[in-house]
């Protein structure tokens, strides 16, 4: 009887603490509402993006290994730490919220058994709910967004929408790594001792510690040191000392981070006002609230930092390749160009007339000559067998390179040249500034068939992109008298035609370069099949060593393979195509890049926000205190506006510059110059830092309109 009695007892009790509990989570909700908000946008955020990037289309146009994909990776990585934090922080918050409920059911009997599993099954739902809910909203996100950067990109057939399933997979780890983490954090939250230290959660200080005055130009030194460094070694090793240096190199970039965190720290927790008593008295609420809650305010701040530099280098990375100089028109050459062995049987000029005239095009300024493939003996630089050292070598009659006169480079050009007898002129692409090749390295020219070589000295460079794209590593040009003497008796395998000319509306061109395109590929035999690095001289030298040939393989020779123009040592180059081309590939460029930049503004104007609601419902009670003592409405906004505004600008000044100062180091060591371009970028990315600056400006205004309501001043 007393056992059934104390089951209908505790059956009681358990109805009236469900609906205390009930009641208490009731008025919560917003809490419960903000934490999955965070949750579910920190999971869009990541995982549109990895859908988007890991997609068929942008990986179909992304160069293997090349930079753009290592800095898409390193950028997202920098985001999606940034909102694992501000999501943490938020439980953070969601946890000093339910300590007051939780310690009242505990002082009412709950064991901290029953409370741990109610915890962990709200927080479960919660978490699951958000990150299911973001997972399934990424695909329309991506999908939106992508449709939205196809107003300003172009839109074709190569650049539609293509779900990725793979891009899943890092937006389920993060899930995962999020609810380890949350669950984590709620354990150590319900593991605390005893019912007073949970009650006591919302009202817990910060130890104030006294910073030394070295902390602020320490950081500085440190910040800008290891944005110098890690950009500038590289180079300087590898220009001066002639090192490589491995990729571990890069965690000097880690100093910046220690010197964020020190000029943050300095800034928050510093008092510079002390010698003026009249002002520090003025200001002592203001600044004591700053720094009783320096440590989280610092830490909050560096995440911040941190999104702001992915923000505005990502913009900048995106800028460099929208702004890129026009190719379509060529001060240096034709426009349309192709260069093939002569022992092929390809397109002709009337055939070229003929698809011209079914356009509506005109042939103009139509040049075609042969060009010799002559071994050359040069000065270059190579890896040591570690690969740990650049060495100056001298490549002895190893490759063959093309060779043209005088008389021809004049007529491709429209250039004259004088060059004098046993000298040469290096051809290379407009505002070539490569370290790696000598342009006046060349020493030494044989002809492969008679054996007889020829001693030139360099005298000069010169610039034809059309040109310069069809020999490695350039092409020359020597006297027609030298040209005449150097190619006698020269078998016809090592000659190449050459072919340019220009169009009468170039600008509407593409449809005829498609199709003559076309009729190219479909003339070219297994004579011109080889790869890009493909060198004649290199093969048969492999062939009589009896080795294998390292670039011997063939390739896909079809219209349907979107590599062919990249792969093929015999590609044409008509500008209208490599202008389409690279008009695609910038549009893949400069939309992950503001994708990034849109996640990172995103992720810091929540966090921000979210730190600016904390800021006033914290203190609560201190405004309370104040307006009983006399403190004006006023006084106590001023107060409030002093914490906000610092949440605000301290991370905006220290982010936005540090993404100006490491685009522009960048850009200054890639090769020891800024380029018009690179020049234009950056006044580009000051103007982005103002639009940056503005948006962030109209989210303080609305967490202040929010804060100052919750603090009743």
């Amino acid at each position: 009887m007393n056992f059934w009695m104390f089951c209908a007892r505790w059956e009681v009790k358990a109805m009236k603490l469900s609906k205390i509990y009930k009641k208490l989570r009731k008025n919560s909700k917003g809490q419960y509402l903000l934490l999955g908000f965070c949750i579910f946008l920190s999971v869009l955020l990541i995982t549109s993006f990895t859908l988007m990037y890991y997609g068929p289309t942008v990986q179909n146009f992304l160069p293997k290994g090349g930079d753009t994909r290592k800095m898409a990776v390193l950028l997202i990585g920098v985001t999606a730490v940034g909102c694992f934090i501000f999501t943490v922080y938020a439980s953070g918050l969601f946890f000093r919220h339910k300590s007051r409920e939780y310690g009242i059911m505990m002082a009412l009997g709950l064991p901290k058994k029953e409370l741990k599993k109610l915890l962990f099954g709200e927080l479960s739902a919660v978490t699951a709910l958000s990150c299911i809910l973001g997972l399934a909203a990424a695909v329309p996100s991506s999908w939106l967004i992508w449709k939205l950067f196809e107003l300003f990109i172009i839109s074709n057939e190569q650049m539609v929408y293509r779900f990725g399933a793979v891009g899943f997979l890092p937006g389920i780890l993060f899930c995962v790594v999020l609810a380890l983490a949350l669950g984590l954090a709620g354990r150590r939250f319900v593991s605390r001792s005893d019912i007073m230290e949970i009650l006591r959660t919302g009202q817990k200080s910060e130890m104030v510690r006294e910073i030394g005055s070295w902390t602020f130009p320490a950081g500085v030194i440190l910040t800008v040191a290891g944005i110098l460094l890690g950009s500038g070694l590289p180079q300087f090793f590898a220009r001066v000392l002639d090192i490589s240096l491995p990729g571990i190199v890069s965690l000097v970039y880690l100093l910046s981070l220690v010197g964020i965190y020190l000029i943050l720290l300095s800034v928050v927790a510093q008092n510079r006002v002390r010698k003026n008593k009249k002002k520090y008295y003025k200001n002592l609420v203001s600044i004591s609230l700053m720094r009783f809650g320096a440590r989280s305010a610092t830490r909050n701040m560096c995440v911040s930092v941190l999104l702001l530099f992915a923000c505005c280098f990502a913009a900048f990375y995106g800028m460099q390749y929208s702004l890129a100089p026009n190719i379509l028109n060529s001060d240096t050459g034709k426009t349309f160009s192709m260069h093939y062995p002569v022992l092929e049987d390809q397109i002709q000029k009337e055939e070229i007339e003929t698809t011209a005239d079914r356009y509506g095009q005109t042939v103009e300024d139509y040049y075609q000559n042969e060009g010799a493939n002559l071994v050359i003996s040069y000065d270059a630089r190579d890896f040591n067998e570690e690969g740990t050292r650049y060495l100056e070598v001298y490549k002895d009659k190893e490759r063959t390179a093309l060779f043209i006169p005088a008389s021809d480079y004049q007529a491709i050009s429209g250039y004259e040249t004088a060059i004098e007898p046993g000298t040469y002129q290096t051809v290379t692409v407009t505002d070539y500034r490569e370290a790696f090749d000598y342009v006046d390295g060349l020493k030494e020219v044989m002809n492969p068939d008679t054996g007889e070589s020829w001693e030139l000295a360099f005298a000069g460079q010169l610039e034809c992109d059309a040109l310069a794209s069809m020999s490695e590593p350039f092409a020359y040009v020597v006297c027609d008298d030298d040209y005449r003497v150097m190619t006698e008796g020269i078998s016809r395998e090592y000659m190449e035609q050459m072919v340019f000319f220009n169009v009468s509306d170039l600008e509407n061109s593409y449809d005829f370069a498609m199709d003559l395109l076309g009729q190219y590929v479909n003339h070219a035999t297994d004579l011109s099949n080889h790869l890009g690095y493909w060198n004649i001289w290199e093969q048969k030298m492999a062939d009589e060593a009896g080795e294998p040939y390292m670039y011997g393989d063939r390739i896909d020779m079809t219209m349907d393979n979107n590599m062919l123009l990249g792969d093929w040592k015999f590609a044409p180059s008509f500008n209208i195509i490599t202008v389409q081309d690279r008009m695609q590939l910038i549009s893949v460029y400069v939309m992950l890049s503001l994708y990034i930049c849109l996640i990172s503004l995103a992720a810091i104007s929540v966090m921000s926000y979210i730190r600016s609601i904390s800021v006033a419902s914290d203190n609560q009670e201190l405004f309370e205190s104040l307006r009983k003592l006399g403190a004006d409405e006023k006084y106590r906004r001023t107060v409030l506006k002093k914490q906000l505004a610092r949440i605000f600008q301290y991370p905006a000044v220290l982010g936005c510059g540090l993404g100006f100062l490491f685009s522009f180091a960048m850009d200054l060591f890639n090769d020891g110059r800024i380029s018009a371009t690179e020049g234009r970028a950056l006044l580009w990315l000051l103007g982005i830092i103002l639009l940056v600056s503005a948006v962030l400006y109209g989210v303080y205004r609305y967490s202040m309109k929010k804060a100052a309501n919750l603090a009743k001043c």
